[in-house]
């Protein structure tokens, strides 16, 4: 933001710089087969790594999300990698195809787990930013952790910069007030840009995601979170969200450069 007074001078905010991604993830539609059990799905997860580690190291990290107290039509379960970039997604993909890769998991592991193969059909690419460095208390080794998403779209006139003005002057003071009084909390949070044409039931311009290293955590903020009005009523004037789905989620791959 004398004897004359003088006119208030008025500091005009920045412009908010847009930030450079910190990764590409991808989001993968599976279904779970007539054998799938938490041991064949291990089994799977294991031999999917074997898989992996035969491949060039590209530093991909993968993930399982299912859905908590809640049920999609079009899923059972998500497959999640992370990435670097997009142009090391493409790599990896070339070389998991011409490998038959899925092909190999699907024969060794008959009607346990089947995921999404096809970009935009049933695997869903978002440029990543965040915002918050991980906290050193945020941990994936005693699964399940939280995850929650919203998608977002654009109010009428609203565009990237304004949100990246609410993160700045609005949100990330909150998350300053919200770690002085709980040091230990274990949240951070990304913000996925879709790399595709989102269907009409899933309208996004972008995807708010939550993270917390367990539900019991999550709960707790999610109530103290909705206590704060006004910080919900800064973001519903950029844009309009879905409601919050939860999700369970644990560890399938953790690269080599990440221990």
């Amino acid at each position: 933001m004398a004897a004359v007074p003088e006119a208030p001078q008025v500091e005009m905010a920045a412009a908010p710089e847009a930030p450079e991604p910190a990764a590409y993830y991808e989001f993968l539609w599976c279904e779970f087969g007539e054998n799938y059990s938490a041991e064949s799905r291990d089994a799977y997860f294991a031999d999917f790594n074997t898989i992996a580690d035969s491949m060039t190291e590209r530093g991909l990290a993968s993930f399982a999300y299912a859905p908590r107290d809640w049920e999609s039509e079009d899923f059972d379960a998500l497959w999640v990698n992370r990435w670097a970039d997009k142009e090391t997604s493409v790599q990896g993909w070339a070389e998991w195809q011409s490998g038959g890769g899925n092909e190999k998991l699907q024969a060794d592991h008959p009607d346990v787990l089947m995921c999404g193969q096809e970009a935009g059909t049933n695997v869903f690419g978002y440029t990543t930013y965040i915002p918050k460095d991980l906290p050193a208390t945020f941990s994936v080794e005693n699964p399940p952790y939280h995850v929650d998403n919203l998608f977002c779209t654009f109010n009428e006139g609203k565009e990237p910069e304004d949100m990246r003005a609410y993160l700045r002057d609005h949100y990330m003071p909150f998350l300053d007030r919200y770690t002085a009084e709980n040091p230990d909390n274990s949240y951070w949070f990304a913000i996925g840009v879709p790399d595709f044409e989102p269907m009409e039931n899933y309208p996004q311009d972008f995807n708010w995601l939550n993270y917390f290293t367990s539900p019991e955590e999550a709960a707790a903020a999610i109530a103290n979170y909705e206590k704060e009005t006004d910080l919900q009523n800064q973001m519903g004037e950029i844009a309009t969200c879905s409601d919050r789905a939860l999700w369970n989620a644990l560890p399938i791959r953790i690269p080599p450069s990440a221990t």
